[in-house]
């Protein structure tokens, strides 16, 4: 029965891997490739609706210049259209470049509108924000990103397109100025299938570089969204119009992307992609069937597939440890394609190999991204802001934590035979619980501070600081019981803390986790000691803790700092961070047998 179910569950991903990958694509390029000559209305109709183009703006000194260029030479009567900016938060020459160039704007009769927010809140805070001020003026509102230029001719187009009463949106073609085999070959094909998109129902999401859509139909959406290029077309069909693909407009992205910022962005997008699979159930049971269609075949698919390519591969391991020859035929393909796509990550480059290393790596950006969404990050939607996790690379943090989880657990079940015999010389040794609860500062993201409440073995007497309250530990404690000396020479006080690394409050290894109530005052004596865990949990052992014990005085705590933000240099690579924590986990056993620690 067990093989039966694995047979009908592995033909079935079988199938839908096929379909999306294969059947659905090759159709949707076909159709996309096969376009019919556009017939411009622009001469035969002289309407032009009022059009306000949005754009935010955060530390864009390089490209706003090209961008103000771009749109002061948009073939459209100037009484018409309106340049609306906002700066975010700015904290280079952007808003000092735009304000140069109002003059120029003035001397065309183009109304360009900036707004400068000393605060950075996000791209779209900034969208909400500016389109509801935007549509209250305009019949049409367009939305591009400053790193994008857009046909000259863009706006005319648009504008013949919404002479069709049912025509919601419009999207464009988006084409790089530098790109990478994969990049250039994906790009080809998604123009082809929103082409073919537009012409079997709706085109499925647009691209931030450009794209525009009637007024009356914006409404702001949520704090947390996370792809608004995708959702805005979307609220769109929500409300019955439709959005289409002009192939006569085009939209260039100016700034290449490396490959850490493309790893980051496709993370982003998988988490939106996720979100926005939530968010857009309707289209499941539009009555459009042929956009329902579209959006399961193409966008629907394209999110869960990372999730199925990792139960595929699971399956297929499994059948072929059963001995099952087919299984085993499909796990060789599996491991072939994926070990050809590293290839370029050791230097060996081919244009088959690249584009394949593009394909796959992005669905293991996707896939971060959307297992950091499921755990609850992107909270607060997209920010231009990096993350403060940013010094370390994605591989290391993927590694580290899954070392964590690893160790811990092994660590966990390895120790747990003497838990009973350590919570037993502690009830004799003093009354009280075994346990001890504390709270800590955990890791610091860029909108919050996490706390934790840290679980430890009792070293001390029952309620040892209720007179005292937060003071540090001193040489020969009169709080610190005979059983918590041993246990703390042995730091094996600190072996239930690996229920604290198994929930994600805590690291294995990295700073010391401090009491609230004491880091104002550090902070406020010590420069950058808050930053020790800047996108880092605190550890259970560090690079800190293993050269110099518990902290007795600030000097110790100020000689700590160094230590800790020594540690984090070394996650700039898994190699440097593998080699680190091999240091610190050897010199942590070597305390233990020794008893050195304090």
């Amino acid at each position: 029965m067990t093989m039966t179910f694995e047979w009908i569950l592995l033909a079935f991903l079988t199938l839908i891997i096929i379909y999306h990958h294969v059947i659905y694509t090759s159709i949707m390029i076909w159709l996309g490739r096969h376009r019919s000559a556009d017939t411009s209305e622009c001469e035969r109709n002289r309407h032009f609706p009022s059009i306000a183009l949005v754009m935010p703006a955060h530390n864009e000194e390089l490209c706003i210049e090209a961008k103000l260029a771009n749109l002061l030479m948009l073939d459209y009567p100037a009484g018409q259209l309106s340049i609306w900016v906002c700066c975010d938060g700015c904290t280079d020459q952007t808003a000092r470049i735009i304000e140069n160039w109002q003059d120029k704007f003035n001397a065309a009769g183009i109304a360009l509108r900036v707004i400068e927010e000393t605060t950075n809140h996000g791209k779209l805070a900034r969208i909400n924000q500016l389109m509801t001020q935007a549509k209250q003026t305009s019949e049409l509102i367009a939305l591009s990103d400053v790193s994008a230029l857009i046909s000259i001719d863009a706006l005319k187009q648009a504008a013949a397109n919404f002479h069709n009463p049912k025509t919601g949106a419009i999207t464009c073609c988006y084409l790089l100025a530098e790109a990478t085999p994969g990049e250039d070959q994906y790009w080809q094909w998604q123009n082809n299938i929103r082409y073919a998109e537009s012409r079997i129902g709706n085109v499925m999401g647009g691209n931030g570089a450009f794209y525009i859509m009637r007024s009356k139909l914006f409404a702001p959406l949520p704090e947390d969204t996370i792809n608004d290029d995708f959702m805005l077309p979307m609220m769109v069909i929500k409300q019955g119009y439709n959005v289409i693909f002009n192939q006569s407009i085009n939209s260039i992205e100016l700034t290449p992307t490396d490959t850490k910022n493309n790893h980051q962005r496709r993370q982003r997008i998988g988490a939106g992609n996720l979100q926005q699979l939530i968010r857009c159930r309707f289209l499941f049971k539009c009555r459009q069937y042929k956009t329902s269609w579209l959006f399961t075949s193409g966008k629907g698919l394209r999110t869960v597939m990372p999730f199925i390519l990792v139960s595929y591969f699971a399956i297929s391991s499994f059948m072929a440890w059963q001995g099952v020859e087919i299984a085993k035929g499909l796990l060789a393909l599996q491991s072939s394609v994926y070990l050809l796509a590293l290839l370029p990550l050791t230097g060996i480059h081919s244009r088959p190999t690249d584009k394949l290393h593009y394909f796959v790596g992005g669905y293991f950006s996707s896939l971060l991204g959307m297992l950091r969404y499921l755990g609850g990050q992107f909270r607060q939607g997209w920010r231009h802001l990096p993350p403060l996790s940013n010094y370390q690379t994605q591989s290391t943090q993927a590694l580290k934590r899954s070392s964590d989880i690893i160790l811990s657990l092994i660590g966990f079940i390895l120790t747990l035979p003497l838990w009973p015999i350590l919570a037993s010389l502690i009830k004799i040794d003093s009354p009280g619980p075994v346990f001890y609860h504390q709270l800590r500062v955990g890791r610091i993201t860029e909108d919050k501070a996490e706390l934790f409440n840290v679980i430890k073995f009792r070293t001390m007497t029952h309620n040892a600081e209720n007179q005292s309250g937060a003071v540090w530990a001193t040489q020969n404690d009169p709080r610190i019981t005979p059983i918590g000396r041993f246990l703390r020479a042995t730091r094996l006080d600190e072996l239930p803390q690996f229920i604290n690394v198994l929930r994600g409050d805590m690291s294995l290894i990295g700073p010391r986790p401090e009491r609230p109530e004491m880091c104002g005052d550090l902070q406020n004596a010590l420069p950058f000691y808050l930053e020790r865990t800047a996108g880092l949990r605190p550890g259970i052992t560090g690079l800190a803790q293993v050269n110099q014990g518990y902290d007795s005085c600030l000097d110790d705590v100020k000689n700590k700092i160094a230590w800790d933000h020594a540690y984090a240099v070394a996650l700039g690579s898994p190699l440097q961070w593998l080699r680190m924590d091999a240091y610190i986990i050897f010199k942590t056993v070597h305390i233990m047998v020794s008893k050195r620690g304090q």
